[in-house]
């Protein structure tokens, strides 16, 4: 991992719930080949931060990324 790489994880892990979830939803709109990253970043440190919630939204029949946020906000 690159050094802007992990200024970007250290980033996200001093972000908030409700930032890391206003990023996620920003991200489902772009396009890039960098995206897919980024998002799987978000992925992890939400799960850190509530897996109970984020196994559940995966846990539904089809799982929308505009639910996440219900989800994992308590």
């Amino acid at each position: 991992m690159n050094k802007p790489e992990m200024m970007a994880l250290e980033t996200l892990k001093k972000s908030s719930l409700a930032k890391l979830l206003d990023l996620w939803e920003l991200t489902t709109a772009l396009n890039g080949p960098q995206v897919p990253t980024v998002r799987g970043w978000l992925m992890d440190e939400i799960e850190r931060r509530n897996p109970d919630g984020f196994d559940a939204w995966l846990d539904q029949d089809a799982a929308e990324d505009q639910d996440l946020r219900r989800f994992v906000l308590n």
